[in-house]
């Protein structure tokens, strides 16, 4: 599990969120009992919005977890196993609708532009992101991002806390993303994955097709905050 103190982290982890781990009442859970053929699943989360992106194998999806398993549990690997990048060059999201993401990430420079880089992609650039630039100062304990949206320039500033991620940067976006009213939301399990978090960037449609396929736990951010 994430670890519990007083910092964003912490508090976001600990307090807001909802525990995904166990089965709401009236929760679709879907057909999880019997097998299903690794290209079958694909085609079905295609279906829901979820699709492969260009150049990435069979091998790539099989990289930590292999067919057979993937295929006896199916639509959890290999949900998993799509939110990740690439293990090779060019390192690149295997899916852009899902992402696996490490909170212990803020190294220096960059790390808060490459946040929101990767939301803009999982929304098919929904808020037209402009200029995302950043801030990391170790020494001064001071972190934040800055952007062009709307013709306006917005600044965050975000909870320093060595290296782990400030959370509410994503609940921000997806705040963005409400504003304007825009279908794409952002989607989140944050108990399930160690110091991890799996996110998705779904339309409502998107978000009912996978509930009935899938028995991983997903919720809309601005309802666990």
């Amino acid at each position: 599990m994430l670890r519990k103190s007083a910092t964003a982290v912490g508090i976001f982890l600990a307090i807001c969120f909802v525990d995904f781990s166990k089965a709401e009442e009236g929760d679709e859970v879907g057909p999880f009992s019997r097998s299903v053929l690794f290209e079958t699943q694909l085609v079905e989360l295609e279906s829901c919005g979820i699709r492969r992106n260009a150049g990435v194998t069979n091998e790539d999806i099989q990289t930590f977890e292999d067919q057979a398993a993937m295929e006896a549990s199916p639509y959890k690997g290999i949900v998993d196993a799509l939110a990740f990048d690439i293990e090779r060059e060019p390192f690149s999201p295997v899916s852009n609708t899902l992402w696996m993401c490490d909170y212990e990430r803020i190294e220096g420079h960059g790390a808060y532009r490459d946040i929101l880089v990767r939301l803009e992609l999982m929304t098919d650039s929904a808020l037209g992101l402009t200029d995302i630039t950043d801030f990391v100062d170790w020494e001064e304990e001071k972190a934040w991002v800055q952007f062009n949206y709307n013709g306006a320039t917005i600044r965050w500033d975000a909870e320093f806390d060595n290296d782990w991620m400030d959370p509410y940067v994503i609940v921000k976006y997806d705040q963005l993303l409400k504003e304007i009213g825009s279908d794409v939301r952002i989607y989140s399990n944050h108990t399930d994955y160690g110091q991890a978090a799996l996110f998705a960037g779904f339309s409502a449609t998107q978000y009912d097709c996978f509930k009935k396929l899938s028995k991983v736990r997903l919720r809309l951010i601005e309802t666990q905050t």
